[in-house]
């Protein structure tokens, strides 16, 4: 079996796709503090998350003059979500509108949590409220002011949607010109983390208002160092410099234009001809051949892949957890990491095994076994296996893995069909379900696994996964703990395993590359699956 594993895998290694991983890297927050002292830094968690290695860091500026250029990106999917308007939006619109909306905060990779327009911030000593002194001076795109009405106006749109990052916001007041209050049902250690992304981002009210909500969704109006010129749907946005943005100097760079580019074979010739100016990739013979070439290339620990089953659905095979059991035996974790990975996958038995905070002790793995697999299979009353289809995110999730693990539950009479949906088709099966299968997809790394919890597991985010008794329980005592607890993380984590909720696979390594003559600072601070692009700059040659 492992030998014509081994063929199957050197097929599809040859299929290797980009991996950008779902969402943003989401540091972990502080807990209450004990005073009213303003802080703008968290606590770091007793996690021991592997270090960010730098290779060829390109991040001392030369004498010569910084400005000019046009950033080239690439992007494998176009937004399925409204850029403009962040109560609509999703992970995907957040990245593909950052460098033109910005947040009250932002997370460095070192678990701090530092301003942007909000200058600094007091949690009330009951742990009931945040209150946060906004920047002065600050102009939207069309001019208009920010000030604690938009923002308040901004935020009230986040509570309605009743978007998760959201969840324990009651109301927010407005104190003065220049300072709200965000009142909370409770104080979570993932507060002011979860505040990093879209739901906070800030678009200019005056716009919405004279334009209307279906101008504004495609046309993201905010404070940030760059102006949205243009956008063609599934093909190109391009950003131009902001000449008024609110920090003297920047940004460096002329404009920004993200181009979709979803074949990744296409984006790594357009990689080294030098057509855009960096590249995530997903490990394996991608990543080797430009590390060989010399491209300056960084790496990070990553998040995992896995299956989510259909389990809501009590016709559904799947709802079995003998079923699911026997899909885990399936899959060859170890043969696949080496044969697509080649040094940048891990296996993976549960959701990030490799973070020490996660890992749950004495975890009993599910071992590559066909036998086993089989006989669960007819325990479970299919002695002849079944038809089911795995749907694939066309997010950072390669196609060659799903490939890989088809074959797999193929040898055990799982009888797969791959599907590779395009963006909006795979949304809508997420948030709104999937019948008789399951879906391929990743998750982003996170070093406070609590908004793991939060953005996967709580909500609707896949409408057709049972959530295990017990598991809501277990995850809410681990975010509302002062202190961040990695047992009780640990705790959540087991219930999902035990459950096999869902089939966790492989653990990846993030892998960037950069063209030598282009620097993007903020990378190595806020990690380089984000799009900030506020302090990135490039040489004359690259210009």
């Amino acid at each position: 079996m492992k030998k014509s594993l081994f063929l199957i895998l050197s097929f599809v290694l040859l299929l290797s796709l980009l991996l950008g991983a779902c969402g943003e890297e989401t540091p972990a927050t502080s807990t209450a503090p004990t005073s009213s002292a303003p802080t703008t830094t968290t606590t770091k968690p007793t996690t021991s998350v592997p270090p960010t290695t730098t290779v060829k860091p390109t991040t001392t500026a030369p004498a010569e003059d910084k400005y000019g250029g046009i950033w080239k990106e690439s992007l494998e999917i176009g937004p399925s979500k409204p850029i403009g308007y962040p109560s609509e939006g999703d992970t995907t619109s957040y990245i593909d509108s950052s460098p033109a909306l910005e947040t009250l905060v932002q997370a460095q990779k070192d678990v701090t949590i530092k301003p942007v327009l909000a200058t600094s911030w007091v949690v009330a000593d009951d742990g009931l409220s945040v209150t946060f002194s906004l920047r002065k001076g600050v102009k939207f795109h069309d001019g208009s002011d920010f000030n604690a009405d938009v923002c308040k106006w901004n935020l009230d749109l986040q509570i309605a949607a009743k978007a998760a990052n959201a969840s324990s916001w009651k109301s927010v007041d407005k104190v003065d010109d220049y300072t709200i209050r965000i009142n909370l049902t409770n104080y979570q250690n993932i507060t002011l983390s979860s505040m990093v992304g879209v739901v906070t981002q800030q678009v200019s009210k005056a716009y919405v208002e004279k334009n209307g909500i279906e101008a504004a969704r495609w046309n993201p109006v905010g404070t940030g160092p760059y102006i949205l010129e243009s956008y063609e749907r599934d093909a190109k946005l391009s950003y131009k410099r902001n000449p008024n943005y609110w920090e003297p100097g920047k940004p460096y760079l002329d404009g920004i234009t993200m181009t979709v580019i979803k074949d990744a074979t296409v984006r790594k010739l357009a990689f080294q001809k030098g057509d855009i100016n960096r590249i995530n990739v997903a490990g394996g013979v991608d990543a080797t051949e430009l590390k060989n070439a010399g491209f300056a290339i960084r790496t990070a620990p990553g998040g995992t892949f896995f299956l989510v089953p259909d389990s809501t659905n009590d016709k559904s095979p799947w709802a079995n957890i003998k079923v699911r059991q026997a899909a885990s035996y399936a899959l060859d974790r170890e043969n696949l990491a080496k044969g697509l990975g080649l040094g940048f996958l891990n296996t993976a038995y549960q959701l990030y095994p490799g973070y020490d905070d996660s890992k749950i002790p004495g975890l009993v793995i599910t071992e590559y076994n066909t036998t086993k697999a089989k006989d669960l299979l007819t325990q479970a009353g299919y002695p002849n296996g079944f038809k089911t289809t795995i749907h694939n995110s066309p997010r950072g999730t390669p196609k060659n893995y799903l490939e890989a693990v088809a074959e797999m539950l193929r040898g055990v009479g799982i009888d797969v069909t791959t599907d590779f949906p395009e963006a909006g088709k795979y949304t809508d099966l997420r948030y709104k379900g999937w019948n008789d299968g399951a879906l391929n997809h990743g998750t982003a790394s996170s070093v406070n696994k609590n908004q793991v919890f939060q953005a996967s597991f709580m909500g609707s985010d896949f409408f057709s996964m049972q959530i295990p008794a017990g598991f809501k329980d277990a995850a809410t005592a681990s975010m509302n703990a002062k202190v961040y607890d990695p047992k009780l993380v640990q705790a959540a984590f087991k219930i999902l395993s035990d459950d096999m909720t869902v089939v966790p696979y492989a653990e990846q390594v993030q892998v960037c590359f950069y063209r030598n003559d282009v620097h993007d600072p903020d990378a190595d601070i806020f990690g380089f699956l984000q799009f900030r692009f506020r302090n990135a700059w490039m040489e004359k040659s690259a210009r």
